[in-house]
């Protein structure tokens, strides 16, 4: 019932998160839900009205590419673009879906990636879940590389409370993990990210910056650009 009342003013096609279903992607499944909706039932909210547009989109984590090729599929016009730490996911590349290799907080990767030309209308963090590595990610293709009325998601912000490399031994257990620096470590503090939630907020409330809305869903932040 939630589902279908939050997204009763959207046109009938296949929804966001049936083509998720049907690619295997786990942003639709019951670990990434709340209240019966998915992450991708709330992504329908801000995208469906730029699914026939060629838009850009950047998703930081690729692993078996899943999620790319749902976005593929939604956005028939748009580009796709991954990056993954891991040098096996250059290998999933496809028609209108383009990958590169590097770290999420490696800020000259970032800015070199596909060319250094390429602006995106949506960047989806799904990357480390590392606070800090989240933190220099956003900073820099939030005012770099989104383009102007561009949406930047942050996924999985129940990882943000959790000691990473203390209690879970990422390294071991994550797909990709390995491939990352572990001299900064990997373990979270809630606080971090909180200050770092804050002063955006602050900025925004001072009409200062360049954040237009801040949107807090279950386990996801939904930010847009002026």
């Amino acid at each position: 019932m939630a589902r279908r009342l939050l997204f009763s003013n959207i046109v009938s096609r296949p929804q966001l998160a049936d083509i998720g279903k049907y690619y295997g992607t786990d942003k639709a499944n019951k670990e990434h839900s709340f209240n019966d909706v998915s992450y991708l039932d709330i992504f329908e909210r801000y995208f469906h009205r730029m699914r026939d547009n060629e838009i850009s989109l950047l998703e930081i984590g690729v692993r078996n590419a899943e999620s790319l090729r749902t976005w593929k599929s939604y956005f028939k016009s748009g580009h796709i673009f991954g990056i993954d730490i891991d040098p096996g996911c250059k290998y999933l590349e496809e028609d209108r879906m383009r990958i590169e290799t590097g770290s999420q907080d490696d800020i000259e990767f970032l800015s070199k990636c596909f060319g250094g030309r390429q602006n995106f209308d949506i960047v989806i963090d799904d990357g480390s879940h590392v606070n800090r590595m989240i933190m220099d990610s956003f900073e820099y293709l939030f005012n770099n590389r989104l383009n102007p009325g561009g949406i930047y998601i942050i996924e999985d912000l129940m990882c943000s409370y959790e000691k990473l490399d203390t209690d879970h031994n990422v390294i071991d257990k994550w797909p990709g993990m390995k491939y990352n620096n572990p001299s900064g470590g990997f373990d979270n503090n809630r606080k971090d990210i909180d200050t770092f939630f804050l002063e955006k907020i602050r900025r925004m409330d001072h009409l200062e910056g360049n954040i237009m809305s801040i949107h807090f869903w279950a386990m996801v932040c939904i930010i847009t650009k002026c």
